[in-house]
C-alpha cells in the first residue's frame, strides 16, 4: 500500500464517521432518545440523564457540526488524493486544522456539557 492509497483510506474512514455522527445526531433528534455510543464519554450511564431534552437541544447542532466538519475535511482530501477538482495543499491543510480545532473544541464542550446534564 503506497502513502496515496493510505491517505486515500484515511480520508474515506473520516467521511464514513462523518456520517455516522450525522446519524446519531439525527436519531437523537428525531427520537428524543439517548443511545450509548461512541460520541458519548466512556463509563456515561445515558439513562441518568437528569434532563434529556435540554442535553439533546444543547448537544444537537455541536454535534451536527462535527459531522459536517468531517464529511467536508474527508472529501476535499479525497479530491486531492485523486487530483479532481482545483483543491491544493493549503486548502486540504486548513481543513484538517479547523477539523481539528472544533473537534478539541467540542470534546471539552461535550465535558462542560455532561457536566451540566449528569
Amino acid at each position: 500500500m503506497d502513502m496515496g492509497s493510505m491517505f486515500s483510506l484515511v480520508d474515506m474512514v473520516v467521511v464514513a464517521c462523518g456520517v455516522y455522527v450525522i446519524y446519531l445526531c439525527l436519531e437523537m433528534k428525531l427520537t428524543g432518545k439517548l443511545k450509548q455510543n461512541m460520541l458519548m464519554p466512556k463509563g456515561l450511564d445515558v439513562k441518568r440523564c437528569r434532563d434529556v431534552e435540554g442535553y439533546i437541544r444543547t448537544i444537537v447542532m455541536k454535534q451536527l457540526l462535527l459531522g459536517v466538519f468531517a464529511i467536508g475535511c474527508g472529501i476535499l482530501g479525497l479530491l486531492q488524493d485523486f487530483g479532481v477538482g482545483p483543491v491544493n495543499s493549503a486548502v486540504y491543510l486548513s481543513s484538517i486544522l479547523a477539523f481539528a480545532v472544533y473537534a478539541v473544541w467540542y470534546s471539552f464542550y461535550m465535558k462542560k456539557v455532561v457536566r451540566k446534564f449528569w
